[in-house]
């Protein structure tokens, strides 16, 4: 974390359909308690309380979620609008932009650079991950490995330590295709466990800190 000084922590909530979604968040947030403070998980709505920022994860929107943008960003209770996410199609993120979004950040960053990301969007800076400004290029964790993005959806849930029912669940998918899934994952990163297969990805991701 860079030296930030905050009077009070910033208040962030943390929004999506899907709780399960965003309870990987919250942990990589409730690291830095001095600077941020997760004041809501808003499942399916916009935050109850006036918060400093809404970090909105795209996952399951669709158009990636540009109308709850323009929802979150004309509600009196939320400060800045975030938006979190693995991937834009093209012309997406000029439509986030003109939706009210201040922010557009990727799902590789490491914890410490999107809390630092959070913080300067808060100060009213403008950030957008670098790779969204090159579409062509994927930032998935363990694209370079061969994964599909739907097996680093996966891989994701099980760096949370979820079930295959958990994932099924969250995916929308069958078990049967999380278990093809997880093989196909296994494979891929030549190990033998699925711990293994989330440090492989999160190794392969480059999760350092690096600027956002």
């Amino acid at each position: 974390m860079k030296n930030a000084t905050e009077r009070q922590p910033v208040s962030v909530a943390l929004v999506n359909d899907f709780e399960l979604v965003l309870r990987g968040t919250e942990a990589m947030l409730g690291q830095y308690p001095d600077q941020l403070v997760v004041a809501e998980l808003d499942v399916g709505s916009n935050p109850d309380h006036r918060v400093d920022v809404a970090l909105f994860d795209t996952y399951g929107h669709a158009r990636g979620g540009v109308d709850r943008v323009h929802s979150l960003a004309n509600d009196p209770q939320v400060g800045a609008v975030v938006v979190y996410t693995w991937r834009l199609p093209p012309g997406q993120l000029e439509a986030l932009l003109a939706a009210g979004a201040r922010g557009v950040l990727a799902k590789s960053l490491p914890a410490d650079v999107l809390a630092d990301a959070v913080l300067a969007i808060h100060r009213g800076e403008t950030i957008v991950s670098p790779v969204f400004h090159r579409p062509g290029e994927r930032a998935w964790p363990g694209h370079d490995l061969g994964l599909t993005a739907r097996e680093s959806e996966v891989a994701a849930f099980l760096a949370n330590g979820c079930s295959n029912r958990e994932i099924a669940d969250a995916l929308f998918i069958s078990e049967h295709t999380v278990k093809t899934h997880l093989k196909a994952i296994l494979r891929k990163t030549g190990v033998a466990s699925r711990a293994a297969a989330a440090v492989r990805i999160a190794e392969d991701a480059g999760f350092r800190r690096r600027t956002a």
